[in-house]
C-alpha cells in the first residue's frame, strides 16, 4: 500500500479530479477493508483494539482523499470509514459465523474458510493495486 501511495502522490497532479477521485475511492475502500480485516483478526479482543480498525480506515481514507481539492477529501474519508467498518464486520463474522446464522459444523471448517477468505482479500487488494499502477502508466 505504501508503494502505490508514493506513486500516486507523485503523479496525481497529472490527472484531473474525476480520475483522481475514482482512483482514491478504489484505493481507500479496498486498502482500509483489508487493513481493518487483518487488524480485527490479528489483535486480541479488547475495548482499546476494538475501534482500531475503524480509525485505520479513517486514516487511510484521509491520506488518499487528501490528493483532491476540498471538500472532496470527505469522499476519501467516507470510503475509508466504509471499508474499515466492513473489514471489522467481515473479521467478526469470519471468527464467529453464528453472528449471521451461518451454519458451521466444526472448527476446521471455520479455520479453512477464514484462511481461504483472507487469502482472497489479499489477492483482491493486490489486484486493485496492480490495476491502479497499470492505469497510472498510461
Amino acid at each position: 500500500m505504501g508503494i502505490i501511495y508514493q506513486v500516486f502522490r507523485k503523479k496525481h497532479l497529472l490527472f484531473d479530479d474525476r480520475y483522481t477521485k475514482a482512483m482514491c475511492m478504489a484505493l481507500a475502500s479496498i486498502s482500509s477493508f483489508v487493513i481493518a480485516l487483518y487488524l480485527n483478526l490479528l489483535l486480541p479482543a479488547h475495548p482499546v483494539t476494538y475501534f482500531l480498525p475503524f480509525f485505520a480506515g479513517v486514516w487511510i481514507g484521509w491520506q488518499f482523499g487528501s490528493f483532491m481539492k476540498a471538500p472532496a477529501p470527505l469522499n476519501g474519508v467516507y470510503n475509508g470509514i466504509l471499508g474499515g467498518v466492513m473489514g471489522m464486520m467481515f473479521g467478526a463474522v469470519l471468527q464467529n459465523p453464528a453472528l449471521c446464522n451461518i451454519p458451521m459444523e466444526t472448527e476446521a471448517f471455520i479455520t479453512s474458510d477464514l484462511i481461504s477468505l483472507v487469502i482472497f482479500c489479499a489477492a483482491l487488494h493486490t489486484l486493485v493495486n496492480a490495476v491502479v499502477r497499470y492505469s497510472l502508466k498510461k
